[in-house]
């Protein structure tokens, strides 16, 4: 994953100017990072935001699944608190309720509460709150702490309150309801109360023993530095952001990959980029930034963009929550960084494994996987929906997303993604509407119709446009009305567009891509154009996407051509399928290539919403090369 250059030739005084974002900074990666509230972002309101298309679609879904069973029972939500009937994970007391409010709240119409199940739910539940400000059972604090188990009790009370704490904190922010503050203030007060016992050095064996999994300290404990932060927002009170800091400091002690949650590790992280954001302080924009470059370099992420179940470079399961998390922290990355490879990798996400983990009826769950050492080869078909936590998880990196596809400043708009979307977007020149139509050609182009329309009448002149050039993108054209197809100026990562008011002022940005061959750590591989290789354990991606195809057998082998240029060359069926020839060995003679192509022993290649999901997907192949001089070139794509 690389990163643009801030600096195009010729054009430093746009540089500095797009530098500059309300005297603050937007920094390549080897420039100053800026402080936090520099930028100058304006980020829309999601629920003001028409995302339309596929990931459109997936948001729409997503929400109209929390009106389904189990939750349209309040019993159901809130047993993890009243204990009034028995389902899985009450012992992570707040769990499943302040999931449920916060993703709930977020998509609920403003000053409305849906679905109804909502405001019964928040009705009466301070109640369910304990004399130490905890919700769930009475517990003694001081006694030992419990090795990992499914029925453990003391700390999985911690994880499921982190939950419940920012539910009630969004749901007073939406509400106003002074009852659901003063719950969130008394969790807040637990925290306190509890601080010496929980941050104690003396006792780090203790903690250590519980191990790194779903009842371990790490995971369960230091999530709350997300709710205190908020809560600190909500009430300025400095005892709630003094907390956080003080769990953020002793948080480094266990902050160590590989680890067994990545959903509790990542979401800490995420909640030192909101201290960052309240306080300023470099360390804890430090930590997370070494994380995303070790969790990259270390094949921690997957080539699908996503990350495991467990922090692990190896693991046979993933979570729909972790791939929420890992969205949610490459778009804050982009935000107070302004570096373009967050989200780069966002969208390599969104395509592919964040598709992958969503279910049929816009849940999401997690699948099973075939790994070797290296990584994740092939996935499993059946997809376990997790009504506790992933659907509500994964619906809120989707809300999260709608923030940033298209973000206002004072500099102008910059459009962030090339999907189907219409925004209000602030910025100095006022309000606009910026709406982005895209068309996909499967021969190798996504086009995007960029348009702006003034918000109310007696607009000034429309602000600038900037449009992420993705990393995948090997050329782009523009075009408009009355002019001629162009490539556009570019720097830090964005175009900038020639665009004018309404239907009028339209443009066309074309992005063209090729596929290409890259190693399961996400880096692009050169190809002979002039022997045959052989490349062992590769990713294909044509665009945003990777390549996959059902069949049963991990790493299959498959032959394609290579141009002079040292590009692919796939064969293309009807329908945007690549057919490729198949193999039964890496090491096959050109003899045994030439007769598997004259057979027909071919493997389809498709993207993952073309691919069946009632069969193993595979993404990772073996390849053999061939150069497009060699004479079983025509053979390979007859």
């Amino acid at each position: 994953m690389c990163e643009t250059s801030f600096f195009g030739k010729g054009r430093l005084r746009f540089a500095i100017a797009l530098a500059a974002l309300a005297a603050g900074t937007l920094v390549a990666w080897a420039a100053e990072v800026p402080k936090p509230s520099a930028a100058g972002w304006r980020f829309p309101e999601a629920r003001e935001v028409d995302l339309r298309g596929p990931l459109g679609e997936a948001y729409r879904k997503g929400v109209e699944r929390l009106r389904l069973d189990p939750y349209r029972s309040a019993s159901f939500l809130r047993a993890d608190i009243s204990f009034e009937m028995k389902r899985v994970f009450t012992n992570y007391s707040g769990d499943i309720s302040g999931r449920f409010i916060e993703i709930a709240t977020l998509t609920s119409p403003p000053g409305r509460m849906t679905p109804e199940t909502l405001a019964e739910l928040l009705k009466d539940l301070p109640k369910y709150q304990k004399a130490d400000g905890h919700f769930g059972c009475d517990v003694d604090w001081s006694g030992p702490l419990e090795p990992e188990s499914p029925n453990a009790v003391k700390l999985p009370i911690f994880w499921g309150n982190s939950r419940l704490l920012v539910g009630l904190v969004e749901a007073h922010r939406a509400f106003g309801r002074a009852d659901l503050l003063q719950a969130a203030r008394r969790i807040g007060d637990f925290y306190l109360a509890t601080a010496d016992r929980f941050l104690d050095p003396a006792r780090e064996a203790e903690y250590r023993s519980t191990g790194t999994y779903a009842a371990g300290y790490p995971t369960d404990y230091f999530p709350g530095i997300e709710g205190l932060a908020r809560l600190y927002e909500a009430t300025r009170d400095q005892r709630y952001l003094r907390q956080a800091e003080r769990m953020a400091d002793f948080f480094q002690r266990f902050d160590k990959l590989p680890i067994d949650h990545s959903h509790g590790n990542l979401i800490t992280h995420h909640g030192l980029l909101l201290l960052y954001g309240l306080t300023g302080k470099q360390e804890y924009l430090d930590r997370p930034l070494r994380r995303w470059e070790e969790a990259v370099a270390g094949g921690y992420v997957w080539p699908m963009g996503g990350v495991g179940e467990k922090f692990w470079v190896s693991h046979a399961t993933d979570e729909g929550c972790s791939e929420a998390d890992w969205l949610r922290l490459n778009l804050r990355l982009w935000a107070v960084t302004g570096q373009t490879r967050f989200l780069d990798m966002a969208e390599r996400l969104l395509w592919n494994h964040y598709a992958m983990n969503r279910t049929d009826n816009g849940g999401y769950g997690h699948h099973n996987f075939v790994c070797d050492p290296n990584g994740p080869l092939l996935m499993q078909p059946k997809c376990t929906e997790a009504v506790w936590c992933c659907t509500f998880h994964g619906l809120l990196g989707l809300h999260t997303l709608k923030s940033h596809l298209i973000v206002g400043s004072p500099r102008g708009i910059f459009v962030n993604f090339p999907v189907d979307v219409s925004i209000p977007v602030e910025t100095a020149q006022g309000k606009w509407k910026a709406t982005v139509a895209t068309s996909e050609d499967p021969l190798g182009e996504i086009t995007c119709r960029v348009r702006l329309d003034p918000w109310a009448p007696g607009t000034k002149e429309p602000p600038e446009v900037f449009l992420r050039r993705p990393s995948w993108a090997e050329s782009v054209t523009v075009r408009g009305h009355g002019r001629e197809a162009s490539e556009p100026l570019a720097d830090a990562g964005y175009l900038r567009l020639p665009l004018g008011q309404g239907a009028e002022g339209e443009a066309w940005v074309t992005f063209s891509f090729a596929p290409r061959v890259e190693d399961r750590r996400m880096r692009r591989l050169s190809l002979d154009a002039h022997a045959i290789g052989r490349h062992a354990g590769v990713v294909l991606c044509h665009g945003p996407r990777l390549l996959m195809a059902n069949a049963e057998q991990p790493r299959p082998v498959i032959a394609a051509v290579v141009d002079p240029k040292g590009r692919l060359v796939l064969p293309k069926a009807r329908g945007g399928v690549y057919r490729l020839v198949r193999l039964d060995r890496a090491d096959a003679t050109e003899h045994q290539i030439a007769e598997a192509a004259k057979s027909g022993h071919r493997l389809d290649l498709v993207p993952w919403e073309r691919a069946r999901r009632d069969a193993p997907v595979v993404f990772v192949f073996d390849l053999i090369a061939i150069p497009e001089t060699s004479p079983l070139a025509k053979l390979l794509n007859d």
